[in-house]
């Protein structure tokens, strides 16, 4: 069997990019002129097609992800009976939760942008996902501008994250400068319903 015979699947990054370029190619194109009436038909028709691939790369994604939580809990179980792997099973875990983490900070929400409605809402056969916003992990850019109130001292300092999270979110929402020597930005989440 020849190499040629062998067809490679598009990863999500690749549809999306093609699907980009398809969007890219019809703002281009000069609807008007009557030679490109064909050209227009096949983008529209290759666009819908795109579509339909990055709603089945978005089940294949929920499947993937599911089964990532299914053995995220199979693994907790594993590591309370048996002790002398507990490193071995925590570094799988963190690698499926970073994978699990791409998959629903980067990638789902990527092609929710590009194919959900309006609302930031997508519907697939086996989940609604809806995109939204929220404030992420706070950033301390200079622990010693922070004031002692956001500083947990056990025997070494260390910041508050939590509170201090808190009230960059408040500061952020009330349009008011942030606590110095911290920042907050707002990061897209998807919500699985």
């Amino acid at each position: 069997m020849s190499d040629l015979s062998i067809k490679k699947r598009q990863t999500a990054k690749e549809l999306i990019g093609e699907y980009m370029d398809i969007i890219m190619e019809l703002a281009l194109t000069d609807y008007d002129e009557p030679k490109n009436q064909e050209i227009i038909l096949k983008l529209e028709e290759k666009r819908v097609s795109l579509q339909l691939k990055m709603k089945d790369k978005v089940q294949s994604i929920d499947f993937f992800s599911q089964n990532i939580k299914e053995r995220d809990y199979l693994l907790s179980a594993e590591i309370e009976a048996h002790k002398d792997e507990i490193d071995r099973l925590k570094n799988r875990q963190r690698a499926l939760n970073a994978t699990n983490d791409y998959l629903n900070k980067v990638l789902l929400p990527m092609i929710i942008e590009e194919i959900g409605d309006e609302n930031g809402v997508l519907e697939t056969d086996t989940a609604r996902y809806k995109l939204y916003e929220t404030y992420g992990s706070v950033i301390v850019t200079n622990q010693e501008q922070l004031s002692d109130d956001f500083i947990k001292t056990k025997i070494t300092q260390s910041v508050d994250k939590a509170k201090l999270r808190k009230e960059c979110m408040k500061s952020a929402v009330a349009g008011l400068d942030m606590p110095e020597g911290a920042t907050i930005m707002k990061i897209k989440r998807v919500k699985r319903s």
